[in-house]
């Protein structure tokens, strides 16, 4: 039996999509315990992103490359950096009470796919009632939610991640998408 996968995501990361994208390529998906992370919660991502322009539009290009290679459709969201907070507090809302796997799969499809500005909070409300979650759309201001999403970057954060995608299998640690079948191996073990 495989051994349980912690996917760490922010729906406001391109990479985090990509490595969505591509889970049942890695993992037994029943092994993989989805765990949103505010990004902006990093201690590098809370003044903004941390790049120089030159950096930003190399990433922004190479994810464009990666996305064909892997054969992902994707869109470029028309504003970016894109702000996941409501994404992630309505991804744990339907954690909660029901609904994710629908929700999740329409909120990455939304952000990078579809070009939806999923910033927004009325965004995400349709975009959750669409997916047939209101629970996500109606839990974004609940309290519990917001102290569950900030106690949970802080947790991830506190066992060494510095971005998303992170995965842990175990106490071992991989970053980034491209590192899945890293994860996947040691899950196998």
């Amino acid at each position: 039996m495989a051994k349980t996968v912690l996917f760490a995501f922010d729906y406001a990361s391109p990479w985090s999509y990509l490595a969505d994208a591509t889970l049942a390529r890695h993992f037994d998906l029943a092994s993989v315990r989805y765990v949103p992370v505010y990004l902006r919660g990093f201690d590098s991502f809370k003044t903004g992103v941390p790049y120089t322009s030159s950096k930003l539009a190399y990433l922004l290009k190479d994810m464009v490359r990666s996305a064909t290679h892997l054969e992902v459709p994707v869109t470029m969201p028309p504003t970016f950096p894109i702000n996941g907070l409501y994404a992630l507090r309505a991804a744990l809302a339907a954690q909660r009470d029901g609904g994710f796997p629908a929700f999740h799969a329409a909120m990455f499809r939304a952000a990078w796919a579809e070009g939806r500005d999923v910033s927004s909070r009325d965004v995400v409300a349709a975009i959750a009632r669409e997916a047939g979650a209101p629970a996500a759309a109606e839990g974004m201001d609940d309290p519990a939610i917001k102290d569950t999403l900030r106690t949970g970057t802080e947790a991830i954060v506190a066992r060494g991640a510095f971005g998303v995608p992170t995965f842990f299998v175990g106490d071992e640690m991989y970053w980034g998408h491209d590192r899945m079948h890293f994860a996947a191996a040691e899950a196998r073990r």
